[in-house]
């Protein structure tokens, strides 16, 4: 009976012990799991500059990614646009310093989240902005885009008494009033010359053209000619009326295979074709074809930012057409 009673305790024993070891098993794997969960939450941070800001008092907005990049951009109203791509890095909960890829700025900026605002600010140089945040994500092509309208706008208001200063035909011989540019043309564009891999900055307004060109600056203000002008009759003397129409340009729309492109020539040009401007997609985002020539081959592709134009200057692309494919062309037939 004694035997039995010792063996009746030790399998007690060993019974409570194989359930104190279960226990602690799995309380080690509940904290194994708890520091996994942990560091895959770890992993997730997030920012709470990530997002879209807009300050429309200043014409100006930034969107911020979740990688410390983004892109921000103003509307200037007397000098070209700004739209610089950026770094961002966090120094405290509510402190991050934006690093804009510009070389007209040259100290960083610092800027303060709260409550759905952005403030940032810079050096003396720089003029503080108040940004909201958008529950949406801003495309920044179509905010330089619309608020680059106005602004259009304006700077023709200032020109000379001269010319007209709204679309309808003025006094001036063959003048049928100022050419519209299409809303999705508009702001800066940095164009890449595929032969050289130059890089050129210009800028489409409501009712002008404006940029460099091999180092030099050019003004075009957009006009419509009217069918029945004899421009001929003005190329030679006339000296007034060169003095009124030397910057202008006379637009026409064109359509080929069904599409719409933009013929931009001198008032007074004779021979050439003049510039041609359409749209095109390339690297997955609109780009402002550059054309020249009788079948108006590709000069040079336009991109948003300076960086990606001259990330890709010296390609050519498939969809596109240059001279040198009618050169191989003619090659083939031989």
């Amino acid at each position: 009976m004694k035997k039995i009673i010792i063996g009746c305790l030790m399998l007690g024993t060993i019974a409570f012990t194989l359930t104190a070891c279960q226990s602690q098993a799995m309380t080690g794997k509940d904290k194994t799991s708890q520091v996994k969960i942990s560091k895959r939450d770890k992993g997730k941070t997030a920012y709470a500059i990530v997002g879209s800001y807009v300050d429309n008092k200043d014409k100006a907005a930034l969107v911020l990614n979740s990688d410390h990049t983004g892109r921000y951009v103003y509307v200037d109203p007397k000098n070209p646009d700004t739209d610089d791509q950026l770094t961002w890095k966090k120094i405290d909960a509510t402190t991050y310093r934006i690093k804009l890829n510009d070389s007209d700025v040259t100290s960083d900026l610092t800027a303060k989240v709260e409550n759905n605002e952005l403030n940032l600010s810079g050096d003396d140089n720089w003029n503080t902005e108040n940004f909201k945040k958008s529950s949406k994500k801003i495309n920044l092509d179509d905010f330089l885009a619309q608020r680059g309208q106005s602004k259009g706008q304006e700077s023709e208001s200032n020109s000379t008494s001269k010319e007209s200063n709204d679309s309808t035909s003025s006094s001036i011989p063959g003048d049928d009033g100022l050419f519209n540019m299409p809303s999705e043309l508009l702001g800066t564009w940095y164009v890449a010359d595929y032969i050289d891999g130059s890089v050129n900055e210009v800028t489409i307004k409501k009712n002008v053209i404006s940029g460099e060109d091999s180092g030099e600056h050019f003004t075009q203000k957009l006009h419509k000619m009217k069918k029945d002008f004899d421009l001929t009759s003005y190329v030679q003397g006339h000296s007034s009326y060169h003095d009124v129409t030397k910057d202008w340009a006379r637009v026409v729309v064109l359509s080929e295979n069904g599409e719409r492109k933009i013929n931009v020539r001198a008032w007074l040009q004779g021979a050439g074709d003049g510039e041609y401007y359409n749209l095109a997609t390339e690297h997955g985002q609109t780009v402002l074809v550059e054309g020249g020539g009788a079948e108006a081959w590709v000069d040079g592709i336009g991109w948003r930012s300076r960086a990606d134009a001259e990330k890709y200057a010296k390609e050519k692309f498939n969809d596109l057409h240059y001279r040198e494919d009618m050169t191989s062309g003619d090659n083939e037939d031989e």
